[in-house]
């Protein structure tokens, strides 16, 4: 069964180290492609990275990420384009598509049917205090 996972926390707390950490490990036993998207231009991230993960910068990308409905057909992309797709794993989604919490909340909800539809799973970290997050994110914790 595909799961959505969130690592939510403060800034500087390691949520980007563990899922570095889970998308090498999942690619080491998985058969099929795991991608991680990440929104900072600056980022280091694809040198800690095994070299058999997707690497995405969508910050490279001329279309601004700024809608949930914008980042959904992404993915959908990413899906259509390699059908064996295993895992997928998003550094900072507030840096992507912003913080405004209908569009989160359109977002989880797209989110959990693709993960539902297609069998993928799904690691989210999103900045931010645990405790006052949204229930439509605390459930995936």
């Amino acid at each position: 069964m595909p799961m959505i996972k969130v690592i939510c926390g403060k800034k500087g707390v390691g949520k980007t180290r563990v899922l570095v950490d889970s998308s090498n490990s999942l690619v080491e036993i998985c058969s099929g492609v795991v991608v991680f998207i990440d929104g900072n231009s600056r980022s280091k991230l694809m040198y800690e990275l095994n070299y058999k993960i997707r690497f995405i910068n969508i910050s490279e990308f001329p279309v601004k990420m700024n809608s949930s409905c914008v980042f959904l057909g992404f993915l959908c992309g990413i899906i259509s384009a390699n059908y064996d797709v295993n895992g997928i794993f998003i550094d900072d989604i507030t840096r992507i598509v912003g913080n405004d919490v209908d569009e989160l909340k359109k977002l989880f909800e797209g989110v959990k049917e693709i993960s539902d539809k297609y069998n993928i799973d799904f690691s989210i970290s999103i900045e931010g205090d645990p405790n006052s997050m949204p229930e439509f994110i605390k459930q995936y914790f």
